[in-house]
């Protein structure tokens, strides 16, 4: 699983994605979890961005050992 952003006008959001082959070879992604807004996340951590993504990259981790 891995870490995505999507950026908007008035906030960037961090998701926790899982890729998967369906049956017929096609590739599609799914969003397992919505961890939140930059800003929110920020005032959470007490953190900027890059302490922010660290913390997204540890979720991700956690949620990839859950479904293994």
């Amino acid at each position: 699983m891995r870490v995505t952003t999507t950026k908007s006008k008035n906030a960037e959001s961090f998701y926790i994605t899982r890729s998967y082959v369906k049956s017929k070879g096609v590739t599609t992604s799914e969003v397992v979890r919505k961890l939140g807004t930059l800003q929110e996340l920020s005032e959470r951590l007490g953190t900027d961005r890059d302490g922010v993504m660290a913390w997204a990259k540890e979720q991700a981790r956690i949620e990839t050992e859950k479904y293994k």
